[in-house]
């Protein structure tokens, strides 16, 4: 389910495009569906590497400390889960690269901003995925296509907030 949520919030970018100040050209408009299923893979590998762990070490926690799963706990084990997930790669980055990925400001606030996206998409996917594994527990029905559209369109107005908000900032 959560995979669907960043199915919806890829396609609805892809979308969003023009919104965004990319007006696409005529080529673009013909490449746009070849992109769906980098997008579907995209959501999948995410998922894989970040939801899924984010909403298992929320429910840990949960276990643990606050006598249950509680979905506020995954706000903060979905930050937790962001320092391997973006630290790996800001260190393979700074260990192999030509530049210093640390030697600017610009750099750094650049890293910020890709971590600050990845948890703003992947959040409302976590709690659907957190949903899905309560009400699976429970013996009901996983997450209707409602909460789907509802959590993958929260996350979208996020992204393309961010992505205006990045857009003002560097004019």
């Amino acid at each position: 389910m959560s995979e669907a949520v960043l199915w919806f919030e890829g396609c609805g970018l892809l979308m969003a495009r023009p919104l965004l100040g990319a007006v696409p050209e005529a080529g673009t408009l013909v490449v746009l569906p070849l992109l769906l299923p980098v997008v579907f893979c995209l959501g999948t590998l995410v998922t894989a590497t970040y939801v899924l762990p984010s909403v298992a070490l929320g429910h840990l926690l949960g276990n643990r400390w606050a006598g249950g799963r509680r979905w506020w706990l995954l706000v903060p084990a979905a930050g937790v889960m962001l320092v391997p997930v973006v630290g790996l790669p800001l260190l393979l980055v700074a260990c192999h690269g030509s530049a210093s990925v640390f030697a600017s400001r610009q750099n750094m606030l650049d890293w910020s901003l890709y971590a600050a996206v990845l948890y703003g998409v992947c959040l409302p996917a976590a709690l659907t995925a957190h949903v899905t594994v309560l009400r699976t527990d429970a013996g009901r029905p996983g997450v209707s296509v409602g909460r789907i559209v509802a959590y993958g369109s929260l996350a979208l107005v996020v992204e393309c907030g961010v992505v205006v908000a990045a857009l003002i900032a560097t004019d």
